[in-house]
């Protein structure tokens, strides 16, 4: 919990400044700059090869702070905001629905908010290949389906401490064969679900022998031979977890924890199997190829990262910066 709140914390007093320069810009921006303080001399180096398309605040958008974002095979973003929404977005920056509001009933949400500024609220959204709209409703103890259209299908898990229950959701992630992944913040576990909503798995809850499966759990996605990507912030790795169950990789990130932003936090993963982990508060994002070399840097002086890039179905690339803003992006990678 300790680096979680952290990166929160960082990002939500970024995001306080942040409020003096609102509005939409459509203008591309090139993500490039002096870094002052970089995570290590290899990463002074390195291309930025990032560029800015375009800059959604949640004051264009009508929102209120932006705690998660995602993209679904129809290309619109998904997001969740302090308001206990979720609203759906054009890639061009139009809000197309809204569902949602407080409570604890079917497409009602208590999102946990771990400090006064709700820039730290605690709503994780993934969207599956299907295009059902997975919630983490973190307050209520459970996990809402809802189709893309917002009604609601049905619950995932209920609050309390049991087999398939939850006592503090976030992250979360679907594959292609509907199986649904949570992470429970408070329990430090990590459990895989069928589309049925029976446990597959459990991992993680400090029972592990391999320190690496002992932590807090940030989903990062699902690479191109289906394991799943996971960012263990208390041990600075990233792993791979495979169908069962079983980590089958993991390699350290290039910025520890004592570095400028406290190390890495937040990662996601592209088709081409490169992986993009963000760090902890204003550093920077640093891009890792399949074979988990270094190759690219997000500098942190350019709109810190507070959601790695999303990719969606025709290359379309989106993050969400430390701000509150939704950014559109352009992103060529080096040649390998």
């Amino acid at each position: 919990m300790e680096a979680i709140t952290t990166r929160l914390a960082v990002a939500a007093a970024a995001a306080c400044l942040a409020l003096l320069a609102a509005g939409c810009s459509g203008n591309a921006v090139t993500a490039t700059g002096a870094h002052p303080g970089p995570a290590s001399a290899a990463a002074q180096a390195l291309p930025s090869p990032f560029t800015i398309m375009a800059r959604y605040t949640p004051a264009s958008l009508g929102l209120g702070w932006l705690g998660a974002l995602a993209i679904g095979p129809d290309g619109n973003l998904y997001v969740t905001d302090h308001s206990q929404r979720v609203s759906v977005i054009s890639p061009a920056g139009t809000v197309l629905r809204r569902w949602g509001k407080p409570g604890s009933g079917p497409g009602e949400f208590r999102f946990i908010a771990l400090g006064p500024n709700p820039a730290a609220t605690m709503g994780k959204i993934a969207v599956g290949p299907d295009g059902k709209v997975y919630v983490s409703d973190s307050g209520n103890g459970r996990v809402q389906v809802f189709t893309p259209q917002g009604r609601f299908v049905r619950q995932l898990g209920s609050y309390g401490s049991g087999k398939g229950q939850f006592l503090r959701p976030l992250e979360l992630m679907a594959d292609s064969a509907g199986n649904v992944y949570v992470a429970d913040d408070q329990t430090e576990t990590l459990t895989k679900f069928s589309p049925a909503g029976q446990v597959i798995w459990q991992i993680g809850g400090g029972a592990a022998g391999d320190p690496d499966l002992n932590g807090h759990f940030n989903l990062a996605g699902i690479d191109a031979h289906g394991r799943l990507v996971v960012v263990n912030d208390d041990q600075q790795r990233i792993l791979y977890i495979d169908s069962a169950g079983h980590k089958v990789d993991a390699f350290s990130p290039g910025f520890p924890a004592s570095s400028q932003g406290g190390g890495a936090c937040e990662a996601t993963v592209d088709t081409a199997g490169n992986t993009y982990v963000s760090s902890c508060g204003p550093g920077p994002t640093l891009v890792y190829d399949r074979a988990h070399r270094l190759i690219a840097k997000w500098p942190g002086t350019i709109s810190p990262l507070f959601v790695s890039p999303v990719f969606g179905p025709n290359g379309e690339a989106f993050a969400l910066a430390a701000d509150g803003s939704i950014l559109k992006l352009h992103i060529t990678l080096p040649e390998a």
